[in-house]
């Protein structure tokens, strides 16, 4: 039986010349620098070598910048999994649903959420507008277009792009309290992300992350908080894109991430309201719900990140370690997810007197067969 073929899809950096190897044949070349442009690089190759560790399989890894690269990359390799990092194409992070898209109208099994689960959450009115119809309890939100169409709002408010993560847009003025900072704040982020904003009700209070790792039932790891005691007098309590990805900065230095100290029915309501919002919006395999507490430690969800970052010193990771978890056993048990979606697909196709692909079904057994040497998560 041929070995079960695994194929990593990475982000490719745009000025990356397309006739280098692979980044895959690079592996500690020092070539990679720190920050959001590469974090998909990063990832991509701590996966791999979690990956490659085990018996039995044939890994490989491709980044894509194009759609057409994608179809590439599933023509050389022939995958029976896709282990799905591919959070741009085309360089904008906007087009992080089209690589998902792709994949199941090919009907191939990858990890990660679906095109509609991104969708929903890379437009922050919108996954706000379904988790308030769901009872999911989030800060009033409403989205503007300019500098010259702000409705009135209730201050303070910070200021976000629509269709961003990573922190992008978010700086020490994002939070501000009266409406002449809005409209700069407003107009500074339009002519920067070069898309409309979201102005949501500042929540000022702890900050809490709840990851979740699995399908078709996540579990929930041990919640993670992020502290801004360490920040300069006078920069609001929120993670800005240096907090995150500028690690020399004060901005970062001033927010380490600890496990959080919860009281009991506080950390029942975290659980429950992170729990909610990731089954609200339809995530899968892995995700992280930031959770602002207010003044009576009340949660309210700020954000849903359905594929948050997956290195090994990120804090899904540790929030893993937190529950006895190692790297590999968090990548192993997201690939198990993806194959145990293809198993339930070809059981579905079964039962509907339909015979799935070729070669697939019989691919994808061995797949099972082979991570099963893998280590059980505890």
């Amino acid at each position: 039986m041929p070995e079960p073929r695994i194929l990593i899809l990475s982000n490719r950096d745009p000025e990356e010349v397309v006739d280098e190897p692979p980044l895959a044949q690079r592996v500690g070349s020092g070539r990679l620098r720190l920050g959001r442009e590469d974090g998909s690089a990063v990832v991509a190759e701590s996966v791999l070598a979690a990956l490659a560790a085990a018996p039995g399989v044939r890994v490989a890894h491709r980044p894509v910048l194009r759609p057409s690269e994608v179809l590439a990359a599933i023509g050389d390799h022939r995958p029976d999994v896709i282990f799905n990092l591919c959070e741009a194409l085309d360089g904008d992070s906007r087009h992080e649903v089209m690589c998902a898209w792709l994949l199941a109208g090919l009907d191939l099994r990858f990890t990660g959420s679906d095109h509609v689960a991104l969708r929903s959450c890379l437009h922050k009115t919108e996954a706000n507008r379904i988790l308030a119809r769901a009872g999911v309890r989030v800060p009033a939100t409403v989205r503007v277009e300019g500098p010259d169409r702000i409705p009135e709002v209730a201050f303070p408010v910070i200021v976000k792009p629509e269709r961003e993560d990573g922190s992008m847009g978010i700086d020490r003025g994002s939070v501000v309290h009266d409406r002449r900072a809005l409209r700069d704040q407003v107009a500074a982020v339009v002519a920067q992300c070069r898309q409309p904003v979201v102005v949501q009700r500042y929540v000022h209070g702890r900050e809490i992350s709840v990851s979740l790792l699995g399908w078709p039932t996540p579990r929930v790891l041990p919640p993670g908080e992020v502290t801004f005691q360490g920040l300069p007098e006078g920069h609001p309590h929120v993670v800005t894109y240096e907090s995150k990805w500028r690690p020399e900065t004060a901005a970062s230095i001033g927010t380490p991430s600890s496990a959080a100290v919860l009281r009991p029915l506080e950390l029942r309501r975290v659980v429950a309201v992170g729990r909610r919002a990731f089954e609200v919006l339809g995530l899968r395999d892995y995700g992280r719900v930031d959770v602002r507490l207010d003044e009576r430690g009340t949660p309210h969800v700020i954000d849903v990140n359905p594929n948050c970052d997956l290195s090994p010193d990120a804090g899904f990771a540790r929030a893993a370690a937190r529950a006895g978890l190692s790297y590999a056993d968090v990548v192993w048990e997201i690939l198990r997810a993806a194959l145990a979606r293809g198993a339930r697909h070809d059981d579905l196709l079964r039962a509907r007197g339909r015979a799935p692909a070729r070669g697939r079904a019989a691919a994808r057994s061995a797949a099972r067969g082979a991570l099963s040497a893998a280590p059980e998560a505890p």
